[in-house]
C-alpha cells in the first residue's frame, strides 16, 4: 500500500519542512507538492553570508578577507537601497566577529572530506509508513563531543523558540553521543542554548508527520491547494503578496 509521502514523491523531511507545515500549511503545499517557493530574503542571506565567513575564519582564514567576502557575497544577490537591505548587510561583520570571538577556543571544526555540512539522518515511523528526516551539521567539533548551530539574529533569546528546539532534537537524537547547542548571535550579544526535552519533543513532531501523511495519502495536490486553510496576513507570506494571489486567488 502506497502511502502519503510516496504517493506525491516526498522522500524525506527535515526541520524546516515540519514546522512550515506546523506554522503555515498553506505555503508548506505550495512549496513541497507544487514546487514553489518564496524568495529568501535578506535576513536569511546575511545568515548564509556570515556562517560562511565564520567556518572560513575557524579553518584558519583571515577574518578581514571573509568579512569582504561575505559583503560580496550579500551584494550579488541583493541591491543596496531599501532600508531593511541595508540594515541587514550592515550586521554582516560584528555577526562574523562575535561569532569568531565566541567559537575560537574550542579551535578547528572537523567537515566532512568533500569540505561540505556533515549530513545526518533519523527515522519517523508510523502506521503504514516510515520516512528520513535529514540535517545539515553547521559546525562539528568531535574533539569536545559537541555539534554547534549558528543562528544570526536581531535579537538574542533566552529561550530556544519550538522551531528550533525541533532542529535540535533532530540533531540531538542522530549525534547522540555529542552535545548539541545553538549559539544565537545578534552582532552585539551571543548565547549558547540548549532548551527541549528531546524524546517529548520528538513526539510531538511524530504526531505533526502522521497527520502530514494522513493529508497527503487522502488528498492529490489539486485538493490539497483547494482545502488547505490560507493565511495571507502570515509574515511568511511577507514580501510574497502577489505570489499568494497567483497561487490561491
Amino acid at each position: 500500500m502506497t502511502d502519503g509521502f510516496q504517493k506525491h514523491g516526498i522522500d524525506h523531511l527535515s526541520a524546516s519542512s515540519i514546522n512550515l507545515w506546523t506554522n503555515a500549511p498553506d505555503v508548506w503545499v505550495m512549496q513541497y507538492l507544487h514546487g514553489l517557493r518564496t524568495p529568501m530574503g535578506p535576513a536569511p542571506w546575511r545568515g548564509i553570508c556570515v556562517e560562511d565567513a565564520v567556518v572560513h575564519t575557524l579553518m584558519g582564514g583571515s577574518e578581514q578577507e571573509a568579512i569582504q567576502m561575505a559583503h560580496d557575497k550579500f551584494d550579488k544577490r541583493f541591491m543596496l537601497g531599501d532600508e531593511a537591505t541595508t540594515k541587514e548587510r550592515n550586521m554582516i561583520q560584528p555577526m562574523i566577529q562575535q561569532s569568531v570571538e565566541e567559537l575560537m577556543e574550542f579551535g578547528k571544526p572537523e567537515f566532512p572530506e568533500d569540505g561540505k555540512q556533515e549530513k545526518i539522518s533519523i527515522t519517523a515511523k508510523g502506521d503504514g509508513w516510515s520516512i528520513p528526516v535529514i540535517g545539515f551539521l553547521d559546525i562539528v567539533y568531535p574533539q569536545h563531543g559537541l555539534v554547534i548551530d549558528l543562528k544570526t539574529t536581531g535579537r538574542v533569546p533566552s529561550k530556544m523558540s519550538a522551531e528550533h528546539q525541533l532542529q535540535r532534537a533532530i540533531y540531538q537524537k542522530a549525534k547522540g553521543n555529542m552535545g548539541v547547542k545553538f549559539l544565537y548571535v545578534s552582532g552585539k550579544k551571543s548565547a549558547l542554548l540548549e532548551d527541549g526535552d528531546v524524546n517529548e519533543t520528538l513526539a510531538r513532531a511524530k504526531k505533526q508527520i502522521g497527520r502530514m501523511e494522513a493529508f497527503l495519502r487522502h488528498c492529490d495536490k489539486e485538493t490539497a491547494k483547494a482545502i488547505v486553510p490560507t493565511n495571507p496576513s502570515s509574515f511568511y507570506w511577507r514580501g510574497s503578496e502577489q505570489l499568494y494571489e497567483e497561487f490561491y486567488g
